[in-house]
């Protein structure tokens, strides 16, 4: 069972396997006018996806939604999914990712779906459109940590290419890993 979730095999070429996506659904770039929508989308996040985002149970800090929405483009790329309900956006998931290294061009990246949209394809196809944008903006290697217990988000880094492995020096956490410029 340990050996089937982690492995250290790298994806030579990762090709997502996207099922039909919902054709209400939309991804752009995040705008810092976005602040409802995110604000929104994170509250009503049940408390299990919010622990799994964020590793923990711990509260918003403030000015936390602000810079989530007001980016630096040179430094961070952020995806939001938005289906129109009623003649409102809605925000239903939320792919990022940010320098972590300059120098070798590695950025960590993270996801969140909103729950009625998990395990529906929204995932793979905003992760996908996220490991897109970040090889245009030249990022050779995307990288993450995620808690061992989120067998959901292996499961989708695994479909898009993504290596899995221990965290060194912490049992529960795993790092996912997938390189660019291969």
């Amino acid at each position: 069972m340990l050996l089937d979730l982690v492995s250290t095999a790298a994806s030579a070429s990762p090709a997502p396997v996207a099922r039909e996506l919902d054709p209400g659904v939309r991804i752009r770039r995040i705008r810092p006018s976005d602040l409802e929508l995110e604000r929104r989308f994170v509250y009503g996040l049940s408390a299990r996806s919010r622990y799994l985002r964020l590793l923990s149970a711990r509260p918003l800090q403030p000015g936390e939604l602000e810079r989530w929405t007001n980016i630096d483009p040179q430094r961070e790329i952020a995806l939001v999914a938005l289906v129109n309900e009623g003649g409102d956006d809605e925000e239903i998931g939320v792919a990022r990712c940010v320098v972590e290294d300059a120098g070798d061009a590695r950025w960590d990246f993270a996801i969140v779906i909103a729950d009625a949209w998990q395990r529906r394809g929204l995932g793979v196809a905003l992760l996908g459109k996220l490991v897109e944008a970040a090889r245009e903006h030249g990022v050779r290697t995307l990288s993450g940590i995620t808690l061992f217990e989120n067998r959901g988000m292996v499961k989708l880094a695994r479909k898009v290419g993504f290596s899995v492995r221990f965290e060194e020096g912490d049992a529960t956490l795993l790092r996912l890993e997938l390189r660019l410029d291969r």
